[in-house]
């Protein structure tokens, strides 16, 4: 998304940094032309107590990354994800178009905020091309930018857990076919529907983990998968989307895809563990990591 600091080169590899509550989530990919491009490191580093910018230079100290390319993940209130249709304007003036567009859809004042699109794949006959509008809020930005650079961490990019859950989803076969992806975090859940490396759909489901392992819990995402199900279908006329997939593997996860497998027509699994494509993996990579492997998996040659 955000690439203003570039300091490195991201061809060779580039490794990702979660902000969380309780720790910092770090995965190095490493890319090399002459073979497959593999996960080197995957570790959960608790605050302990500490305070949140300690850790990380311990970090960046520990792995040298001052001199390897870091991506980081915005968090929950620091960016909205909107869709809208595009503009009809020339391309150096659609940002200046949306600003305008969307700053009635947020809850801070869009001089305060910085803007990035991509397109919505699919164009319907007869309807305006869709984009995303990725709103992030310009203080969030430079504190986590500020963060990052008073640790010494090479900084090449900011982005979003949408984008990063996109890359996640196309290390899984079924997304050749299109696949609903859930993901539980400690903040929540995030649903993605992918086809093809594509994103087409996203919905945040902003509640405590907590809230989510019990019954009532495995209603709401019940609910909001098939809400966002039904919604690709009707939006985009598209085959249906027959693949959920849900992560990570845990105990309260595994009770979920077996209510899931109850109340659904699709095929319903677990994300394997260990399973990542043409990826090879050097070590596991914690649950609390999955999405910064995603962040570490982008390649886009610039920013979306």
């Amino acid at each position: 998304m955000w690439g203003r600091w570039r300091r490195g080169r991201r061809d060779a590899g580039l490794a990702g940094i979660g902000v969380h509550a309780s720790g910092l989530s770090f995965v190095r990919v490493v890319r090399n032309a002459q073979a497959p491009a593999r996960i080197a490191i995957a570790e959960f580093r608790p605050y302990d107590g500490a305070e949140p910018d300690r850790v990380l230079a311990r970090l960046v100290q520990d792995h040298d990354l001052k001199h390897q390319p870091c991506t980081t993940l915005l968090g929950e209130g620091e960016y909205r994800l909107l869709q809208t249709e595009a503009p009809d304007v020339k391309s150096e003036e659609l940002r200046a178009a949306l600003r305008w567009r969307i700053k009635d859809l947020i809850d801070f004042h869009v001089n305060d905020a910085t803007l990035d699109v991509f397109d919505v794949p699919v164009r319907m006959p007869g309807r305006a091309a869709l984009v995303y509008v990725v709103v992030g809020r310009n203080e969030a930005i430079r504190a986590r930018a500020d963060l990052m650079h008073n640790a010494g961490a090479a900084l090449d990019i900011i982005d979003i857990p949408e984008l990063a859950q996109r890359n996640l989803a196309h290390l899984l076969p079924e997304d050749r076919e299109g696949v609903a992806l859930l993901t539980l975090t400690e903040d929540g859940a995030f649903i993605t529907i992918t086809r093809d490396g594509a994103l087409y759909l996203s919905r945040t489901v902003a509640e405590a983990s907590s809230a989510l392992t019990d019954e009532r819990g495995f209603e709401h995402l019940l609910l909001e998968l098939q809400r966002s199900l039904d919604y690709f279908e009707s939006s985009f006329r598209q085959n249906p989307i027959m693949h959920v997939v849900v992560a990570p593997v845990t105990t309260r996860t595994e009770a979920l895809v077996a209510f899931l497998r109850n109340h659904l027509t699709q095929r319903v699994a677990s994300w394997e563990a260990g399973r990542y494509g043409d990826i090879e993996a050097d070590v596991p990579v914690p649950d609390a990591c999955l999405l910064t492997l995603g962040a570490a998996l982008r390649q886009d040659k610039v920013a979306l």
